[in-house]
């Protein structure tokens, strides 16, 4: 009996030793659980590259109605806001001597040019000296050249819209004296604005007249679309910017001059593949995905980036369209580990 105890004793740590042994290799890496992932299949998409800017409105044409003389002030022909056509008469200025020395210029155009045909027909007759007809054509040019003369200062104090456009607040008011330069009012063509940008002369390239630009205003909540329709040829040497001008309809004059916008022009347009930026993995200046093979097994594959929107990533190279990117649960694998799909 006692001999049956020392074998039993002897023989239960191999037994237990045999038993872990066992344990071991059924839970080996083999037989590892796969990786619970969620996976999206690549398609290319519309990506869009855009350069942003800030620029403030003007009108396409814009000027100050003044005085070139200094008189008074005999009346006004508008109203503040007023939409005016060109030639529009806007405001008059005392004229009253002039049109005087109208009068008595084109009386005496008038005469003079009786006289001409008075002569002509005694001429025809030979009862006139030809040097008087000719004195009388000289005298008729004098009387015209005095007409034109005066009418020119009867212009020069009748102010009339260069364009058609909108007036802005009157600054002044019937019977005043105005002095030669003095602002009457402003005179704005709203019906197209014009917006100017300052973007780095880097971009110089990806710039062209024509291309589009979207214009946001958070005045009005709005957005507008426009063109480009001038690039400056040169480029600031201080900043090393280069100055575009944009074109932007504005039929139902909802924006006005000074207004701030904020732009985007559309740089480049391509069918890309996007990925979410979650899905990336860097190491220094390498990028990488994870992909689901058809061996149902996990698969790393480096990729170079491009631009990056709010929550993805464009993939210039590395993947392709019908590629299925393994999106979550990618953290814990290793290239060639099964993985098990969950629906999203």
């Amino acid at each position: 009996m006692p001999s049956f105890t020392r074998l039993l004793t002897l023989g239960l740590p191999v037994l237990l030793a045999l038993s872990a042994c066992d344990r071991s290799t059924a839970a080996g890496p083999g037989q590892r659980p796969p990786a619970a992932v969620k996976v999206q299949t690549l398609q290319a998409q519309t990506v869009e590259e855009r350069l942003s800017a800030i620029g403030t409105l003007q009108a396409r044409e814009s000027v100050l109605i003044t005085a070139t003389i200094s008189e008074k002030i005999r009346a006004l022909h508008f109203e503040e806001g007023q939409s005016v056509t060109q030639g529009q008469l806007l405001a008059t200025l005392e004229q009253a001597e002039e049109q005087a020395q109208l009068s008595a210029a084109k009386a005496d155009l008038a005469e003079q040019q009786r006289e001409i045909r008075r002569l002509k027909d005694l001429l025809a007759t030979q009862s006139a000296a030809r040097n008087e007809y000719d004195q009388r054509l000289s005298a008729r040019d004098r009387a015209a050249a005095k007409v034109a003369e005066v009418q020119a200062k009867i212009d020069e104090r009748s102010l009339r819209a260069p364009f058609a456009g909108v007036t802005g607040l009157r600054e002044v008011s019937p019977g005043a004296l105005i002095a030669a330069g003095n602002s009457i009012t402003s005179l704005d063509d709203l019906s197209t604005m014009r917006l100017d940008l300052n973007l780095p002369s880097l971009s110089l390239r990806s710039l062209r007249v024509g291309m589009s630009i979207d214009a946001y205003s958070d005045a009005l909540d709005k957005r507008f679309s426009g063109t480009v329709t001038a690039i400056n040829p040169r480029i600031d040497p201080i900043s090393r910017s280069v100055r575009l001008r944009a074109h932007i309809d504005n039929p139902d004059g909802e924006l006005k001059p000074g207004m701030l916008m904020r732009v985007s022009l559309l740089k480049d347009q391509r069918q890309s593949i996007l990925v979410p930026a979650s899905a990336l993995q860097s190491s220094e200046q390498r990028h990488y995905v994870w992909l689901l093979n058809a061996d149902q097994q996990a698969e790393r594959r480096e990729v170079k980036l491009g631009i990056r929107q709010a929550d993805s990533v464009e993939v210039l190279s590395g993947l392709s369209p019908g590629d299925t990117l393994i999106s979550e649960g990618f953290l814990m694998l290793r290239p060639g580990s099964p993985v098990a799909v969950q629906e999203s």
